[in-house]
């Protein structure tokens, strides 16, 4: 069960206290402490002269858009006019069709029609144009997964437990879970087997991707989620996942890109994790969902692993990722990485659980770091088992920093194999050691990240803050990501009736007070600064922020209006 007074203290975020809250959860018959500092950034309380009322949200939303094109093709949408490097990425079906999301043109809206830039396999180069304000753009053509390249799965019959392990990863229903020792876990396998499937591939090219007192609270430049830790080796994780809707320019965000997942391995930096899971790109305008797999990184074996489906939202999927041999077997040190994921809802899934498996093979690792350390990429295997949402927006889209706003929340469910304990045995709320992985970039969209009381991680979408205009002086200097800080002194009156001096940063309005004013001058802000980040002597910038009690009262981030120059407004509104 998620935390109901959270949600409640976030219609009002000023009861809030200024120190991390803990809680304890109920586990069963006993208790036991969580060290649990939730990710709730303690903000709307102070305004430079009141609290503002949160952002009105936005009433546009996406509407499913299918283009006719070729199949095969890789394509960039991006609105007419426009560079093809600010678009999302959508592939055509086999009936060639390319099918995604955008936003109906209406009234005035500028953006009316959309280029899809394509090239096919051979790099040869087509276009096509679709227009936001046709019926026949937004006419209605699901996808015959029938005519998609792969095989039928049917839904499986009689006893579950007659048939053998390798059977079943063989003929594409993953890895079974032992029924007496987690029946959870065997019931989130079992309903995805239950259900007739088609199985697909996934050789579509990646996206870009980088890579209490048992929970530890830390801030990850691309991570959030929860991270087991406390019963390595772990070889396998299951679990349920489902796809949330985007939000077109929610929070004031532009473009985004932002994947859903499961894995085992990669918690400690280096490679060797396999993964797979969803993705969410949106623009303003426009959004699509696509599938993966991969091992990553910086396997050579691992060209491609982008699925050929992609999902819709409300859908909910079943996922595993395991280490594996070369028939799918788990065991972890077979050689190779093995994944399942199947939509529930459509039946399209993806099994990638053999060396020589089509339409979706398993994928050889590298040399192990323990063998070969020298070896570039060398892979560390199961340290960790993960349950996430990642930040690829500053990948994909920089210099963009937000996560994907999006409705309704996501829950994750599921468990981990261990090595330590041989049984599919671990979760959220039995395993030694756990870290919750917080949002910390608060530049638009915000995340908020909470866990269950039995195998639940929650991620929902917290209102935009209240920010006001902060209007700076260089020399600044900004540190280096995943953590940037720019250290600033306060001026004695608000930048309306004088501009700050060198080094100096004021409100609109009024010179600082309270709380604002940190000793020794080591006033701070936090967050990614981008094109005014290390800001020149003599050369003045105007920044949203707001103070967050919860991060020691420095001033963060949460919108970029650029260079300006003096006299400046003294109105407390951001452009």
């Amino acid at each position: 069960m998620k935390n109901e007074e959270l949600m409640t203290l976030l219609n009002d975020p000023c009861l809030l206290p200024s120190e991390p809250t803990i809680r304890k959860i109920n586990h069963g018959s006993k208790w036991f402490a969580i060290s649990l500092v939730l990710a709730t950034p303690l903000s709307a309380l102070c305004a430079p002269n009141a609290r503002a009322q949160a952002s009105p949200s936005t009433t546009k939303s996406y509407e499913p858009v299918s283009v006719r094109a070729l199949p095969g093709l890789q394509c960039q949408v991006h609105t007419a006019g426009s560079a093809p490097t600010q678009s999302i990425t959508v592939f055509t079906n086999a009936d060639g069709y390319a099918r995604f999301y955008a936003v109906r043109a209406s009234g005035d809206d500028a953006a009316r029609s959309l280029t899809l830039s394509c090239k096919d396999s051979a790099g040869k180069a087509t276009s096509y144009t679709a227009d936001l304000s046709s019926a026949d753009t937004f006419a209605s053509r699901p996808i015959d997964l029938s005519k998609e390249p792969g095989r039928d799965r049917p839904a499986l019959k009689g006893d579950p437990l007659s048939y053998s392990e390798a059977q079943l990863i063989e003929e594409g229903y993953g890895v079974r879970p032992d029924p007496t020792k987690n029946a959870a876990a065997y019931k989130r396998w079992l309903d995805a087997a239950s259900k007739p499937a088609r199985l697909l591939g996934a050789d579509r090219p990646l996206l870009l991707r980088e890579r209490g007192p048992n929970v530890t609270t830390s801030s990850d430049g691309l991570w959030t989620g929860s991270v087991l830790t406390g019963a390595p080796d772990y070889s396998l994780i299951e679990g349920t996942l489902n796809v949330p809707k985007g939000i077109p320019g929610g929070d004031g965000t532009a473009d985004t890109l932002i994947s859903v997942w499961v894995g085992v391995g990669g918690g400690t930096g280096r490679a060797g994790l396999i993964q797979d899971g969803i993705d969410v790109w949106t623009t303003p305008t426009t959004a699509s969902y696509g599938t993966f797999r991969e091992y990553c990184c910086g396997d050579k074996n691992e060209i491609d692993g982008t699925g050929d489906f992609s999902p819709s939202p409300g859908d909910q999927l079943y996922v595993q990722s395991w280490y594996c041999d070369s028939t799918g077997n788990l065991n972890i040190n077979g050689g190779y990485g093995c994944a399942y994921l199947e939509d529930m809802t459509s039946g399209a899934t993806l099994n990638c659980t053999s060396a020589t498996g089509s339409p979706c093979p398993s994928v050889k690792a590298l040399a192990l770091c323990s063998v070969s350390p020298s070896t570039p990429n060398c892979f560390v295997l199961g340290p960790t088992a993960e349950f996430i949402i990642e930040n690829d927006s500053p990948q994909a889209k920089p210099p963009s920093t937000a996560f994907t706003d999006f409705t309704p929340e996501v829950i994750m469910q599921g468990s981990a194999f261990s090595t330590r304990t041989n049984e599919l045995s671990q979760t959220i709320s039995n395993d030694p050691t756990i870290s919750l992985l917080t949002d910390w970039t608060k530049d638009g969209t915000h995340i908020l990240v909470a866990l269950g009381t039995t195998d639940e991680t929650y991620f929902w979408i917290e209102p935009r803050q209240s920010s006001f205009p902060l209007y700076c002086q260089g020399p600044l200097s900004t540190s280096p990501a995943p953590t940037p800080l720019t250290q600033f002194k306060w001026a004695s009156q608000g930048a309306g009736a004088k501009s700050p001096g060198p080094g100096e940063c004021a409100w609109a309005d009024r010179g600082p007070r309270g709380t604002e004013i940190k000793a020794g001058d080591s006033n701070v802000i936090s967050g990614y600064l981008n094109q005014v980040a290390n800001l020149p002597a003599g050369k003045y910038m105007e920044i949203g922020v707001y103070r967050d009690p919860s991060a020691g009262d420095k001033m963060v981030v949460t919108q970029i209006v650029g260079l300006v120059s003096p006299p400046f407004s003294s109105s407390v509104t951001l452009p």
